[in-house]
């Protein structure tokens, strides 16, 4: 995995639960690296699990829940690493078209050693998309809080349904991706 990843989540750590918690972390896991990462190396997926599973032990909140919100945090890490030119999506559902199509293939050519997920809008409709998800990392929640930051920051809400999941047998996980009405008084 992208060392970008892993200062992003040490990022994380640090402003939601502390310096002192983060390196709480380092000293609870046995990490190859040592805890120290640089953006452009890659690393073991094991280190990212490790660390998640000890913040959980540590915060007492869910693997899950940590995952998707980490999504969340990841997404504005993520945006403002692609040139301006790759941030200018109009909606929603073009920025998620494009993922696999032009951002992952711009990622693989600055980093041909990426491991990049397949995420593929399989169908679309007024109110939505259907995604494709797979990955050999299997970490389908942080697409999901990726794409609820997404939704966030084109102003909209999302409600997403895992019609099927990695978790759950299946080679691939179909995320229902629905604008969230606005409730009218």
């Amino acid at each position: 995995m992208r060392g970008s990843v892993f200062t992003n989540f040490q990022e994380m750590v640090e402003a939601q639960f502390g310096m002192a918690c983060w390196e709480t972390l380092l000293a609870n896991c046995d990490l190859p690296s040592g805890g120290i990462y640089t953006a452009s190396e890659n690393y073991d997926d094991q280190e990212i699990l490790s660390l998640v599973v000890a913040l959980s032990d540590e915060t007492n909140i869910p693997v899950n829940q940590l995952v998707e919100a980490f999504g969340r945090y990841l997404y504005k890490g993520l945006m403002h690493s692609l040139p301006p030119s790759m941030r200018d999506y109009p909606d929603l559902w073009t920025l998620l078209e494009a993922v696999d199509s032009v951002i992952h293939v711009e990622v693989h050519k600055l980093y041909p050693d990426a491991v990049t997920p397949k995420l593929i809008v399989q169908e679309k409709f007024d109110t939505g998309v259907k995604l494709y998800y797979q990955s050999p990392r299997k970490m389908c929640l942080l697409a999901i809080g990726l794409v609820h930051q997404a939704a966030e920051s084109f102003g909209m809400s999302v409600s997403i349904t895992h019609e099927c999941c990695m978790h759950e047998g299946a080679d691939h996980c179909l995320l229902l991706v629905e604008q969230e009405q606005v409730k009218q008084d």
